[in-house]
């Protein structure tokens, strides 16, 4: 079987990410493609002899700035939401919002918005996840459609402005603030697990 080339992998994963109503067979076969692809990049980065001319040659230059990963879980619901379609869950549906958002958005080079099967808040939903190489991650509950989109927008404004990511409680929106469950710090480079 032939190797497909990065670009093609990118494109293969934003039609895979895309779908109008993925399951957990593609949502799995999507988080497997991005982590192969970003080996690959990796690997790549690391054996070029000229890194700035193999970055520049697979993505746009940002320079400096920051990106980040908005994780939204599309199978959050109340326990009075129905289960199915999958398309009508509030997680969903926030997903969806956001992605047209931030598709609209001077961020939308820097922000990367992604589907989560699941970020086990359930007693919280509708739940958001944001993180960025070297930087503070934050899981938050308790968004919602149609209301919280602006809030989160500006939460990752402030977030990719920082250097490291962190946001004290003032300085994210106040829906925001209440809906907290949690950050994590920054791993440190080089370090690993036994």
């Amino acid at each position: 079987m032939p190797r497909l080339s990065v670009p093609d992998c990118e494109a293969l994963l934003r039609a895979l990410e895309e779908r109008p109503v993925p399951n957990s067979h593609v949502l799995r076969a999507a988080a497997r493609l991005r982590q192969r692809l970003e080996q690959a990049m990796a690997s790549k980065a690391t054996s070029d002899p000229n890194p700035k001319r193999s970055r520049d040659s697979h993505a746009p230059d940002h320079g400096t700035l920051a990106l980040c990963t908005l994780h939204v879980c599309t199978s959050c619901r109340s326990s009075r939401t129905p289960r199915e379609p999958r398309e009508s869950r509030p997680g969903f549906i926030l997903y969806q919002e956001l992605r047209e958002a931030f598709d609209e958005s001077p961020l939308r080079h820097r922000v990367d918005v992604r589907p989560a099967e699941c970020l086990s808040v359930c007693p919280r939903p509708c739940g958001i996840a944001l993180s960025s190489p070297g930087a503070w991650a934050y899981l938050f509950g308790d968004q919602h459609p149609g209301e919280s989109a602006c809030d989160i927008v500006e939460c990752i404004t402030r977030y990719v402005e920082t250097v490291d990511g962190f946001m004290p409680r003032e300085e994210r929106p106040k829906h925001l603030r209440a809906s907290i469950l949690g950050r994590v710090p920054p791993s440190q480079g080089g370090s690993s697990c036994i």
